[in-house]
């Protein structure tokens, strides 16, 4: 039923007649709106050879300034320890970043931008898409559009320890 539902969204901008609730319409809508932003970005930094994801870890050093721990950039980009460290050596590998061990606590390892990630940063920067399209929106409409997706972020963080208490639940026998 999901696959005819999504059929009929992407035939067409608003054609969402069939869907069960207003929460689909919303869940599918917002899932397009972060495709379409995805694809512009993507389109828009691969003339600089890097991705999203490098470009993240690029801005996200630069507005940390000193070198960032690499926890600090994967909480920071809402991704996985493994995927972190993937992007992060091809980074290191293409010369974009430099690795440098924690002085401190020596299992943290922080980056460095290097003087080819610092100039390839000040060009992805210039090119921020989603700028230009959020930018669509007045300022007020920004100002709920940010309140909501805050709203839901939270909502979407606590379903994981809910599903897991769910689970001890049905396992154990309890309703």
């Amino acid at each position: 039923m999901w696959a005819k539902e999504a059929k009929l969204v992407f035939l067409g901008e608003f054609q969402m007649t069939n869907f069960e609730s207003e929460e689909h319409k919303i869940a599918v809508l917002i899932r397009r709106v972060d495709l379409l932003i995805s694809k512009a970005r993507r389109n828009e930094l691969v003339h600089l050879g890097i991705t999203p994801a490098q470009a993240g870890v690029l801005h996200f050093a630069q507005m940390l300034e000193a070198p960032c721990a690499i926890i600090q950039l994967r909480q920071l980009m809402g991704r996985s320890n493994s995927s972190m460290v993937g992007i992060i050596n091809r980074m290191e590998r293409d010369g974009l970043i430099k690795r440098q061990v924690d002085r401190q606590n020596k299992k943290y390892t922080r980056i460095l931008l290097t003087s080819k990630g610092k100039t390839l940063y000040e060009k992805a920067v210039k090119l921020n898409t989603f700028v230009t399209i959020i930018s669509s929106l007045p300022e007020e409409d920004k100002r709920k559009l940010k309140l909501y997706l805050s709203t839901l972020s939270k909502a979407a963080r606590k379903v994981p320890e809910e599903q897991r208490n769910s689970k001890r639940k049905l396992l154990k026998g309890e309703d």
